[in-house]
C-alpha cells in the first residue's frame, strides 16, 4: 500500500491495482480511507472516487525486486554516516532514480543535500524544519518574495539538469533551522502530483499509466503556482478546480503570478525563468506608495472611493464612506524625497 495526501494506492493479493480518492464524507472512498469500509472485491484494476468504481490503467508496485537491486547498487557508492538524530534525517529510498537525481543536483540552490547512507542502506540528509509554510506564516511581502525566489531558483536548477520534479507541494518544502531559507526535497521524479489539469486528464480520463504521463517543465510551473497560493494562504487544496474558481488566489502582489502559472493550457503558462522575473519585479514594501496600496486595499472594503494627496510634508487620505460619512486621514510623509504622484484616486 502507498499512502499519499488525499489518496491511497494499493496492490491486492489477486494482482489488481486500486487507486482510492479522497471524496465527500459518507461516500464509499471516504469510508474506505476512514477505515469504516473495506475495499470491495475487484477483478480489474480500478479507481474508487466517491461511490463510483471505474477501470484504471495498471501501475507497477514500487520497490519490485529489480528496482531493489538497482537501489542497492546505486547506494554502494555513498559514504556510510553514523547517525546523530539532532543533525541528520534518515529515510528509505523508493527508487534508484532518486539517488541519481540527488547526486546530479548536489550543490544546487535550495535543494536537499544527500550526505550519504546508513549501514542498512537508508539515505542521510541534514535535518531541517518540516512544514515551511507554518514557519513563514504571516510573513511580510518581502519575505514571501525572497522565499518564492528561492523555490524558483531550485526548480530552474532542476530543469537545467533535465529533471522534472513532478510533485512540487507544501509537503515537500522544508525550512532551514535558522528560519531564513527553504529547502526543496523529494527528488524522486517518479511518483508525481495529479493536480495539474493535463496530468489529471491523462491519468483519469485517458487511463495513461504513471510512467507515461506528460509531466513537463510546464506542469512544474502549474504546481509552483498552486504551491505559491498554498504557501501564502496556508491552505491544503485538494482539486485544481478550487484554484480556478478564484477563491484560493493570494492577494496582490502575488495574485497575477499565480493566475499565470495555473492556466489550463500548458502552452499559455510562463517558463520558470519568466516566473522568476515576475517575482523579481515585485516592489518590496517600504516605500510610501507600497504602504498606501496596502492601506487602501483595507480601507476600500468600507469606502466607495478614495483620493490621496501627497506633498513633501503630509499625506491626505480623503475617503467617502459607504455609510455616507467623509473621513480625512492626515499623517506625515515618511519618504519626502521619493518622487510620487501628487494625487492618486482609486
Amino acid at each position: 500500500m502507498r499512502i499519499e495526501y488525499a489518496h491511497i494506492e494499493t496492490w491486492q493479493k489477486n494482482g489488481t491495482y486500486v487507486f482510492i480518492h479522497d471524496s465527500a464524507p459518507g461516500t464509499l472512498s471516504s469510508r474506505i480511507l476512514s477505515l469504516y469500509a473495506d475495499i470491495p472485491p475487484l477483478d480489474t484494476h480500478s479507481q474508487i472516487f466517491g461511490d463510483s468504481i471505474s477501470p484504471i490503467a495498471y501501475k507497477d508496485c514500487p520497490l519490485e525486486h529489480e528496482e531493489l537491486q538497482r537501489i542497492q547498487k546505486t547506494l554502494s557508492v555513498l559514504p556510510v554516516i553514523s547517525i546523530d538524530e539532532e543533525r541528520y534525517f534518515v529515510k528509505e529510498t523508493r527508487s534508484s532514480g532518486e539517488v541519481i537525481n540527488l547526486l546530479k543536483t548536489k550543490g544546487g540552490p535550495q535543494l536537499v543535500e544527500l550526505l550519504g547512507r546508513t549501514e542498512d542502506g537508508k539515505l542521510v540528509f541534514p535535518r531541517h524544519l518540516d512544514f515551511a509554510a507554518g514557519v513563514f506564516m504571516e510573513a511580510s511581502i518581502s519575505v514571501y518574495k525572497q522565499i518564492l525566489l528561492q523555490l524558483a531558483d531550485a526548480i530552474i536548477f532542476l530543469h537545467s539538469r533535465g529533471i522534472i520534479h513532478r510533485d512540487i507541494a507544501l509537503r515537500n518544502i522544508l525550512a532551514s533551522k535558522d528560519r531564513q531559507n527553504i529547502v526543496l526535497c523529494d527528488l524522486e521524479s517518479q511518483y508525481g502530483s495529479h493536480m495539474c489539469p493535463e496530468i489529471s486528464f491523462a491519468r483519469f480520463q485517458q487511463g495513461i499509466p504513471d510512467s507515461e504521463l506528460p509531466y513537463s517543465e510546464k506542469s512544474d510551473v502549474f504546481c509552483f503556482g498552486t504551491t505559491m497560493a498554498d504557501f501564502i494562504l496556508v491552505n491544503h487544496i485538494q482539486t485544481p478546480w478550487q484554484y480556478f474558481s478564484g477563491s484560493f488566489i493570494p492577494p496582490p502582489p502575488f495574485d497575477e503570478i499565480v493566475r499565470a502559472c495555473i492556466k489550463r493550457d500548458p502552452v499559455d503558462r510562463p517558463s520558470m525563468s519568466e516566473v522568476k522575473a515576475m517575482l523579481e519585479s515585485i516592489a518590496v514594501p517600504g516605500t510610501l506608495l507600497n504602504l498606501l496600496v496596502v492601506y487602501t486595499q483595507l480601507i476600500l472594503l468600507l469606502h466607495s472611493d478614495l483620493a490621496i494627496e501627497i506633498s513633501d510634508e503630509l499625506v491626505l487620505l480623503n475617503t467617502h464612506s459607504k455609510f455616507k460619512t467623509r473621513v480625512f486621514n492626515i499623517f506625515r510623509n515618511p519618504f519626502p524625497r521619493i518622487p510620487v504622484p501628487t494625487k492618486v484616486s482609486f
